[in-house]
């Protein structure tokens, strides 16, 4: 068979499989998704995290770097072969092709784009300039008409990349090419037109690759802002419901794996209808905008705060045992009370009723969770509003360590200066646990009365949880009025007569 022909049909074959590629390829192309049957049912709740702003177009960009890849690989072999052109070369211009070919399975197919990485993406730029300058080296060195895939790579990061990984390309695209110009036998030979036809084809690549550069910085904004909106509750600044979801199965997962708990408060705004109603919503839109103030002024870093509903919070305290999650509430709830009285005798007074569950005492899943929070919370609320309503027990470590050791009953502790209690005139607001859940106990501030009945069993022992007050006060606000209000919740009392 002549050469010619086994070119021919070479350069089918190839070209036959590279087509077959870039189908596959095109099949992965992002298009509308179908949502899924838990989607349908639960809107607004999904099943993983949603991508963060390193990731939110990734799908995308391998999808779409996979298909060029192919495309031009085909491109170039096909008229290599077709045209019969740079037949000294051929063979090695196809064994070049083999090695991007091998370069694609490599980047798209072995390793996924979320394990590569800066510097994996990085390899995957040098190596298309190292190929395209192979490339030219074999097809006519700077006179190449394969010169202007150097700017097709810089565009293509940009887009797929981001505005630096555009400019790296259009620099590293530049170095090669300057360092194939110079390695060009021809040099000597070239006058004023070969130097004023590189320079356009040397700036032409950069100006495509900042016209990349400069839409791919807008889109990236303006996904940002996109995703921010879907995340962030306008209003407030807090998260959203949808939110809220996706980061309380995170943290169920996370807890299982570490056997770290974590607690939740649902709170809910009191007397905002009335507000509503008297004064306008967009008062009831300040009071709102207020309270969501002060909650996320009262968190750590590592917590996280949500508008759940028209009036209702969520905060998310993770690695907190219900001690350091009580003085949280508490904080809240006071916060929220001055925001009330600067109301008072104006309009009607508002505050928050809190309800504090712990993860897994209160529940193993995420909706059985949010469940026992939004009970305690309406317990809270028919307790009388303005309070802290949950069912204080030690976690199952503290269980274990009482298990092994039988402790007496605590001496009670003299009541010092800072925590001597207000005036009878001005008593601080109730704090109470909701009567629904077993062995709960509702306290208020100063004297504390307990249900009738015995005391449950997987209640703390009072010494681990003066411990755990001091601790968690020292962590914390040390104002004498939360370790006031904790003892009330925490501390055992005798029944009533």
């Amino acid at each position: 068979m002549p050469l010619e022909l086994t070119v021919i049909a070479v350069t089918a074959l190839l070209a036959g499989l590279l087509l077959v590629g870039v189908m596959l390829a095109g099949r992965s192309m992002p298009g509308a998704a179908r949502p899924s049957g838990a989607e349908v049912i639960a809107p607004g709740r999904v099943s993983g995290p949603r991508p963060g702003p390193g990731e939110r177009d990734a799908p995308d960009a391998e999808s779409t770097l996979r298909v060029v890849w192919w495309l031009t690989i085909t491109i170039v072999l096909l008229g290599v072969g077709a045209s019969g052109s740079f037949a000294a070369g051929q063979a090695s211009i196809f064994l070049l092709g083999g090695v991007a070919v091998l370069a694609v399975v490599l980047f798209h197919e072995l390793l996924a784009q979320s394990r590569r990485g800066s510097l994996g993406r990085l390899a995957e730029v040098l190596t298309a300039v190292a190929l395209i300058g192979g490339l030219l080296v074999l097809t006519g060195f700077a006179s190449s008409p394969f010169a202007m895939l150097f700017a097709l790579v810089a565009v293509a990061a940009a887009l797929a990349y981001g505005p630096r990984a555009g400019l790296t390309a259009a620099g590293l695209a530049t170095a090669a090419f300057a360092t194939v110009l110079l390695a060009d036998p021809a040099l000597a030979s070239y006058g004023p037109e070969d130097a004023l036809r590189l320079s356009i084809g040397l700036g032409a690549t950069w100006l495509l690759a900042f016209v990349a550069v400069a839409y791919s910085g807008r889109q990236r904004r303006t996904v940002d802002h996109a995703l921010a909106l879907s995340r962030t509750d306008p209003l407030t600044g807090l998260f959203n419901r949808s939110q809220l979801f996706v980061t309380l199965e995170q943290e169920v997962s996370r807890t299982r794996r570490s056997e770290r708990g974590f607690c939740v408060l649902m709170i809910d705004l009191d007397g905002l209808k009335a507000i509503n109603d008297t004064s306008g919503h967009l008062r009831g839109d300040e009071i709102l905008r207020s309270v969501g103030a002060v909650i996320h002024g009262s968190i750590r870093t590592v917590d996280s705060a949500y508008r759940y509903g028209g009036d209702e919070f969520v905060v998310m305290l993770p690695e907190t045992d219900i001690v350091g999650a009580f003085v949280v509430a508490e904080k809240i709830r006071v916060g929220a009370e001055e925001v009330g009285m600067l109301l008072a005798g104006i309009e009607p007074v508002t505050s928050v009723s809190i309800g504090l569950v712990s993860h897994p005492e209160d529940g193993l899943s995420a909706e059985e969770l949010m469940s026992a929070a939004d009970r305690a919370m309406y317990a809270a609320k028919r307790l009388g509003k303005n309070q802290i309503s949950g069912n204080p027990r030690p976690r199952p470590a503290l269980l274990a360590r009482r298990s092994t050791t039988v402790e007496g009953p605590a001496e009670p502790k003299p009541m010092t200066a800072e925590a001597t209690p207000e005036p009878a005139a001005t008593p601080p607001p109730a704090t109470a646990v909701a009567p629904s859940e077993e062995g709960a106990v509702a306290v208020e501030v100063g004297p504390v009365v307990r249900p009738q009945g015995e005391v449950d069993d997987a209640e703390p022992d009072a010494r681990d949880v003066r411990r755990q007050i001091a601790t968690a006060s020292r962590s914390f606000d040390p104002d004498h009025q939360i370790r006031r209000a904790m003892d009330a919740f925490f501390s055992p009392s005798a029944p009533p007569d």
